[in-house]
């Protein structure tokens, strides 16, 4: 469902006091990313310092306390292709949608190396070595930037407030015990075989990153999502994967982003939760 989820920072005085760890947010925008930089090393370096400068915004000094980090990097167009031809250069690909899995694949890969989820990788590894992921990033593109846009959210202690933030992976996207782990990790007390009734009003939001599985497989049963010559599958898993969101949560007003290359498992992804302590 259409909602909107507002991050603000409050005054000092009109947060709650507590020395328990609380949501931090910090912001950074990385160097420009030329279009021959997009789907290469080059691309994660540049990412990665945007990621250690938001964290270091946020406040956060151990890796281990980031458990979200939502990107927005730039995509190839027909413009920037012409752009770094021009200049000698070649891109990854000329396939401007293909280019949008890239972009955030190659994000998720430099989010990785910044919270020391992985060593950094090799050109060969992009796009094709989904053994290397980062189980927090949640990565867009588009034509509007020629950056990377960053939002790092994590858990402070002392900070204050009253909402705190915890992380998981689907390892598939019916993997509902992956979304219920997140919410744990994020501090709520539940059974061990938890209903949506058990959450008490206590959830804020989940936000997930889903992928449709490379072997078109799930659970040992074939799909036709990679297939289908009418319906991308960006839009089939992303409307499977916020199906089974909502039986968790109850309600259907969840975060659910596609394409997550080297974000998460292979077919699987991400998932962070917002809880409220009070």
């Amino acid at each position: 469902s259409p909602h909107a989820t507002i991050f603000a920072t409050l005054p000092e005085d009109k947060t709650v006091k507590t020395d328990e760890p609380r949501l931090s947010v910090g912001f950074a925008m990385s160097e420009p990313i030329l279009p021959e930089e997009i789907g290469y090393v080059a691309m994660v370096e540049k990412v990665a310092v945007a990621v250690k400068a938001a964290m270091a915004e946020a406040g956060i000094t151990d890796p281990a306390d980031v458990h979200y980090v939502q990107t927005k990097t730039p995509l190839l167009t027909i413009h920037t292709i012409r752009d770094a031809k021009s200049r000698g250069k070649q891109v990854w690909t000329e396939h401007t949608h293909e280019s949008m899995d890239l972009s955030n694949g190659v994000t998720g890969l430099g989010i990785a190396v910044a919270l020391g989820e992985i060593d950094m990788p090799t050109d060969a590894d992009v796009m094709h070595n989904r053994d290397l992921y980062s189980a927090v990033a949640s990565c867009s593109s588009g034509v509007e930037l020629d950056q990377a846009q960053v939002v790092v959210v994590g858990n402070v202690a002392g900070v204050g407030g009253k909402y705190r933030i915890g992380h998981s992976v689907m390892n598939d996207a019916l993997d509902t015990d992956g979304i219920w782990a997140a919410i744990k990790d994020a501090g709520l007390e539940l059974p061990e075989r938890p209903h949506r009734d058990d959450l008490d009003g206590r959830l804020v939001n989940v936000f997930l990153k889903c992928e449709a599985s490379q072997d078109g497989m799930v659970r040992g049963r074939r799909n036709a999502m990679l297939d289908d010559s009418d319906v991308h599958w960006h839009r089939q898993i992303k409307a499977a994967v916020g199906g089974v969101t909502a039986t968790v949560t109850g309600d259907p007003a969840v975060f659910v982003s596609v394409s997550a290359a080297h974000q998460g498992p292979e077919g699987g992804g991400p998932v962070a939760a917002i809880v409220d302590m009070s």
